[in-house]
C-alpha cells in the first residue's frame, strides 16, 4: 500500500474514507449500509459496491441497476465497473462535479 494508506474493516471511528468498498448481497443490506458509507465518503472519493455476478450461483437481488436505482437520486454517479473475483462485481460511484 502506498505510505500513509490503511485498510479499516467496518465504517468505525470518525473522518473521511477516500475510497470505500461495500459488499452486498440484498437490497435490504444495500439500503442499510449505503447511507452510511456516503456519509463518510470524502467529496473526491470513490464508493465501490459490489454485488454477487449472476454466474456467482449466489442467491441475491443486486444488479448494476438495482445499484443505479440506489445511488444515483443522492448524487452520486457510476464511472467504473470492475470483476473483483470470480464471485463478485464491482460498480464504482462517485460525487457528480459540480457544473460551472
Amino acid at each position: 500500500m502506498p505510505e500513509g494508506a490503511g485498510l479499516q474493516r467496518g465504517l468505525k471511528g470518525r473522518g473521511e474514507f477516500d475510497v470505500i468498498v461495500l459488499f452486498v448481497t440484498s437490497r435490504v443490506a444495500l439500503e442499510k449500509n449505503y447511507p452510511k458509507a456516503v456519509e463518510r465518503l470524502a467529496t473526491a472519493g470513490g464508493l465501490w459496491i459490489a454485488g454477487p455476478k449472476k454466474t456467482s450461483g449466489v442467491v441475491t437481488d443486486v444488479s448494476e441497476n438495482l445499484l443505479r436505482e440506489v445511488c444515483l437520486p443522492s448524487g452520486l454517479m457510476d464511472n467504473k465497473v470492475c470483476a473483483v473475483d470470480q464471485t463478485w462485481s464491482g460498480l464504482r460511484f462517485v460525487r457528480r462535479m459540480k457544473d460551472g
